[in-house]
């Protein structure tokens, strides 16, 4: 993507003026805040204490939860020479052996975004100048050097600064770091950043100066792994930036050993490499030869500082985000992440055509979606950076595989975005959330020309004009974060990974016995991977479906009233192509107006599985076990209620088995033959209200539904139609 585009909660507004940002600090959350917020279509201004804005002298970890969001802004940051993570291995400090290794590049698939490692200096760059730039969308910010702040109005929205000079805008965000002016202005904001126990000494070394030594040269073999060795009660961790050339080093010890080096909290004060290199004299030679070649000029030494939580990150009009929020230990590099992930944030929830009078409600709702998140990561950092000892002292362990899932598997744009869009539905009172509803008993598919499914005069029907069925579906790779939006409460992906699998699937049926010999066709959206907890903690787990467009009135409404499906009226033409139907096109449209497009080629017959007679391996090995397999479809079950708009007289989720798990006594389909291939393409199109105005919100949202790779094209022909007679309510 170019830039954050205005989402759907964005065009719900009628276009108004852009409001007017102060940001109040130029790190790199706050110019990460400046660039969504510009690119949003507001007017943006900085205002940082320093001269020059710039990072120094330190690397930064993006993980796939801010990677994805700086890709989505239009920053690639391996275009300004970040490194792909591959791997993790710990090495016992006393004498250098190996502990572990994980290579991380086996569980990448999992996440829709790569995990970076990039120089903080190379990273606060490029986002100043894509922030305040010509070039990209919206106005450029203005960015105000030596704009030392003395206070904030929250609720004027007006900023102090030391000279006497006061600025007013529509919201400000306190982006101040730790030691945090704007913070005070936060009823309970007025807390101290404490010394954590833990100092810090960081450096940097070229990879070459390390790789041309005998003595040093295999600790940078492994090509870009972040490298740890952990002691007792202090740490040294390597990882590579700027294209692989330079390794980034964090010495992370007891502030007491190096108090005498550290006069402020300045985390740009000088160290001293001899009281380094005393402080890992525990450590194998090997190890402290890599610490003897920092360069003393460019050593730094800071102490780790904590901070209680404050009781809200926002008040009336003000906003603090970053280190100025939730200050972090580096023990899991999840510090400039979270800080993206607030400026996204703050962006998400302020979209064009957000009126000056609704600041306030909206900060609350970016409150709502980052403080428990931004906390509970603070939390798993602690606990990764306790020393041995005191993990046993506390009878706590490490789950880093957990900590990881819940890092790395958000995405805090589709997140917030779908927290403004419950609050817009709560605030309007005029939305209503309706199925069409039936008149009484009807006809049905389970209850064919008002005889029993499997009387003996319907089987007698079927069995001189079979029903027939051919099902065309394209399975994707898309993203978890956007979809599980579609998810009603007690539903999750299994997988915590940010890349999922989907399909499209349309359903062409024939010689249907409850239509009098007639057909119709079902296009549907199949979310893969999901499960669902029941009241007593136990899961089922099967695919997940959201949508369900169908060309005939009547299966709507009886799949709607007896199932609760969530089916909607489209037009849906189905074309095979080729002599032997080897491929297809398909178009969804409504009146003539087109908004899905689908086509495979190049289907061959699928040969059948061949069985190994063997029992499959136990999961071994790191990363999360594979996912049960599902037995099952998902729906959500929604009854509105009269008169009250957004209150549902029934909603609950509704399981449909797959045939081998079915015990109903329901007709069941038999496969006839299978066709698969790798070439199909797909391709919603958004439009408006005036051309299709029942359909628009969901057009809109299908269109902007990640595509990450085709993974399949498939086509099946059954005879006899399955009449989902063993739907059950879950509970």
């Amino acid at each position: 993507m170019a830039g954050i585009m205005s989402g759907k909660n964005g065009s719900s507004h009628e276009a108004g003026l852009p409001l007017r940002v102060l940001v109040v600090g130029a790190g790199i959350g706050g110019l990460s805040a400046a660039l969504a917020l510009r690119q949003q279509g507001h007017h943006v201004e900085l205002f940082e204490s320093s001269r020059l804005a710039q990072e120094t002298g330190a690397a930064i970890h993006l993980a796939s939860n801010a990677n994805g969001l700086l890709r989505r802004m239009g920053l690639k940051v391996e275009e300004i020479g970040a490194v792909e993570c591959i791997g993790v291995v710990e090495y016992l400090p006393h004498n250098g052996a190996l502990k572990y290794e994980i290579n991380t590049s086996k569980m990448a698939k999992m996440w829709a975004h790569p995990w970076h490692l990039a120089h903080r200096a190379h990273l606060h760059t490029a986002l100043k100048e894509m922030a305040t730039g010509a070039a990209g969308k919206g106005t450029p910010a203005k960015l105000h050097t030596s704009s030392r702040v003395k206070s904030v109005n929250p609720e004027t929205a007006t900023v102090e600064f030391e000279d006497g000079t006061t600025v007013t805008g529509d919201v400000i965000v306190g982006a101040d770091g730790v030691h945090s002016r704007t913070r005070r202005s936060i009823p309970g904001g007025d807390l101290k950043p404490f010394d954590s126990g833990k100092s810090a000494y960081r450096f940097m070394i070229p990879r070459e100066e390390l790789a041309s030594d005998l003595e040093t040269a295999a600790w940078v073999s492994r090509g870009s792994f972040l490298t740890m060795w952990i002691g007792e009660d202090r740490r040294l961790v390597m990882y590579p930036c700027v294209n692989n050339t330079l390794m980034n080093f964090v010495a992370i010890h007891p502030s007491k050993e190096s108090d005498s080096d550290i006069t402020s909290d300045d985390w740009q004060e000088t160290g001293s490499k001899a009281r380094m290199l005393e402080i890992y004299q525990s450590f194998s030679p090997n190890i402290r030869a890599v610490l003897q070649k920092a360069d003393e000029s460019r050593l730094k030494v800071w102490k780790l500082l904590d901070m209680e939580q404050m009781p809200s990150f926002v008040e009336k009009k003000l906003a603090v985000m970053g280190d100025a929020a939730h200050p972090f230990l580096p023990h899991q590099g999840q510090g400039g992440g979270q800080a993206i992930e607030d400026g996204v944030a703050l962006a998400a929830v302020l979209p064009l055509g957000t009126r000056a009078e609704d600041v306030e409600d909206r900060l609350k709702i970016y409150n709502q979606c980052r403080y428990e998140r931004a906390h509970k990561i603070q939390e798993y950092t602690r606990t990764a950076g306790l020393d041995a000892a005191e993990l046993t002292a506390k009878g706590m362990k490490l789950d880093m595989m957990e900590y990881q899932a819940y890092n790395f598997g958000h995405d805090a744009w589709d997140f917030t975005n779908n927290a403004l869009q419950q609050h817009l539905n709560r605030q309007d009172l005029t939305r209503r959330f309706r199925n069409p509803l039936g008149f009484g008993p009807a006809p049905g598919p389970r209850q064919p020309l008002g005889l029993k499914p499997n009387s003996t005069k319907v089987q007698s029907r079927r069995h001189k004009a079979p029903e027939t069925s051919t099902t065309y579906s394209i399975k994707f790779k898309t993203s978890r974060t956007y979809l599980q939006n579609l998810l009603p409460p007690g539903f999750a992906f299994t997988s915590p990974g940010t890349v999922c699998s989907a399909s499209i699937s349309c359903t062409t049926l024939h010689g249907m016995t409850w239509l009098g010999g007639g057909g119709y066709s079902h296009l549907g959206l199949y979310l893969h991977g999901v499960d669902y907890t029941k009241q007593d903690g136990s899961k089922v787990f099967g695919t997940f479906l959201p949508v369900l467009f169908e060309n005939l009135a009547d299966p709507i409404i009886t799949g709607r009233d007896e199932l609760g499906m969530p089916k909607l009226f489209a037009n849906i033409e189905v074309a095979a192509q080729g002599e032997e139907g080897e491929g297809c096109k398909i178009s969804l449209s409504w009146r003539g107006v087109a908004f899905g497009n689908f086509e495979i080629s190049g289907l061959n017959k699928e040969e059948p599985a061949v069985a190994s007679g063997s029992p499959p391996l136990p999961h071994r090995g790191p990363g999360p076990p594979p996912p049960p397999p599902e037995t099952g479809r998902f729906h959500y079950r929604y009854v509105p209620a009269v008169g009250e708009p957004g209150k549902a007289d029934a909603e609950y989720p509704v399981y449909i088995p797959n045939p081998a798990t079915d015990q109903s006594t329901g007709n069941a389909a038999t496969p006839k033959n299978s066709m698969v291939s790798k070439t199909a393409t797909f391709a919603f199109e958004a439009r408006d209200w005036e051309s299709l105005p029942t359909l628009h919100n969901i057009a809109g949202w299908l269109a902007e539904m990640p595509n990450y790779g085709v993974e399949e094209g498939r086509c099946e022909r059954a005879e006899g139609v399955g009449d989902i007679e063993g739907a059950v309510k879950v509970v």
